[in-house]
């Protein structure tokens, strides 16, 4: 079986080297003009997954006709703000039986589209073998052959129980499902948390305030995706509760870490311009928020990430602002 990744991020790279443990053909579509030559000649992508190594069988190029054309599953892992034209381009080289399967996790600036709503209209032909993965996976855990686990979401469950089948092995467990709004809600707001809860740690708030932060973090992610149509059980899942914790407690994660240099100083325009990795949380939380007063929810916690990082507000004010709001009733717009 032929898998076609594409991007070739620290995480597109981990699911090349997983997929060629299974024994299956693979082929990366990598954007880096140079990084083909430099995966042949060093045996590992050292741009963005140093230390782990890339089988020779496994190709990298630049050509998406070479990357794409004859496969049976298609793995998308472009940043966000790339997928719909990324999934344009790809378009033309997939056949009618191929499944794609999407770990592209945001919410489109502008339109305030899911990756979902892009995919059906750039890949309208192929709707019913669509699907999205999410779930707590670092990128060094899945090259490394750690144990992980993930939730795989299809509007056709067909799709997502055969992708199942093919990713599915003693070290991922692929759990299927039809919660498409849920799982990629859960796996693009808990970015935005992960700043927060990075800010919380550089302060030395204490463990308690970063366990407030993620519950009422998740209770924004479930108000959210009740309004638009979710299962709130999802977010009790991989997809939500499951890649929160990960992400709002991993020393590798790139949204924790930004929300840390903000609170020591930095600005968070000059961090992300900086950075040649994507940190989602930053993307994702202006399209959220207005999500969110698209919606009517309230999500006082992703408006004060993005008061903080596009307005440069004052870090202690925006606290003592979350602390001092009117008392409300725990589950507040969730029942």
């Amino acid at each position: 079986m032929k898998i076609s990744v594409v991007g070739a991020g620290a995480f597109g790279t981990a699911l090349a080297i997983y997929s060629k443990k299974l024994g299956h053909d693979v082929a990366v579509w990598c954007f880096e003009k140079e990084l083909p030559s430099i995966v042949a000649e060093k045996g590992e992508n050292s741009l963005y997954l140093p230390g782990y190594k890339v089988e020779p069988s496994v190709v990298f190029t630049n050509d998406p006709a070479e990357a794409i054309s004859s496969s049976d599953l298609i793995i998308l892992v472009s940043p966000s703000s790339h997928i719909r034209k990324t999934s344009a381009l790809i378009a033309p080289f997939i056949t009618n039986n191929t499944y794609i399967l999407s770990a592209a996790k945001g919410i489109e600036t502008g339109s305030l589209k899911l990756m979902s709503e892009i995919l059906e209209e750039t890949l309208s032909e192929h709707k019913d073998r669509l699907a999205y993965i999410s779930g707590p996976s670092f990128a060094k855990d899945v090259a490394s052959g750690l144990p992980t686990d993930l939730a795989c979401a299809s509007h056709n469950i067909e799709t997502a129980r055969k992708i199942q089948d093919i990713l599915h092995s003693e070290t991922i467990r692929i759990y299927a499902q039809d919660d498409v709004i849920g799982t990629e809600l859960g796996g693009a707001l808990k970015n935005i948390i992960a700043v927060a809860c990075g800010a919380c740690d550089a302060l030395n708030l204490g463990a308690s305030a970063r366990a407030s932060l993620m519950t009422r973090g998740l209770a924004e992610m479930t108000r959210l995706g009740i309004a638009m149509g979710a299962n709130p059980l999802t977010f009790l899942g991989l997809a939500g509760v499951g890649d929160l914790i990960l992400t709002c407690t991993g020393d590798l994660s790139r949204n924790r870490t930004l929300g840390k240099r903000i609170a020591l100083g930095e600005k968070a325009s000059e961090i992300i311009s900086h950075q040649s990795a994507v940190a989602e949380g930053y993307v994702t939380v202006k399209p959220a928020v207005e999500l969110a007063q698209k919606h009517g929810v309230e999500m006082p916690i992703s408006k004060a990430v993005y008061d903080v990082c596009y307005n440069d507000d004052d870090l202690k004010s925006v606290i003592k602002y979350l602390m001092n709001r009117g008392g409300k009733d725990e589950l507040h717009g969730i029942v």
